[in-house]
């Protein structure tokens, strides 16, 4: 019996929303940003940040739902709302892709 509850809370904690941190970034090619100026990539590297930011946050919102309904109830919210983790690995992708565009360019 008590491998059984071992065994059911490890499945339930490996379907918990990762931190943020521990997201790796998407493969984004800085291909993409080659038709900006230096001043339009500055500001789409504003918006991505803000971006990550905002996807950062809800990570990390659904990353404490989750270790509150698994206290709870043994079940990660996330299982069943989702969370932004693609979003967090897009974001992060598209920053180091524009900061590759910028640095290309010396801007």
């Amino acid at each position: 019996m008590t491998a059984l509850v071992a065994t059911a809370a490890l499945a339930t904690l490996a379907g918990c929303a990762k931190s943020p941190s521990s997201i790796a970034p998407a493969s984004v090619s800085s291909n993409e940003y080659d038709h900006l100026t230096c001043k339009e990539l500055q500001r789409e590297q504003r918006e991505v940040d803000l971006k990550l930011a905002d996807a950062t946050s809800r990570q990390n919102s659904a990353q404490t739902a989750d270790a509150v309904g698994v206290f709870l109830v043994l079940i990660p919210v996330s299982a069943l709302t989702g969370d932004a983790e693609g979003d967090v690995a897009r974001y992060k992708g598209e920053k180091i892709a524009i900061e590759r565009s910028i640095t290309r360019r010396d801007c």
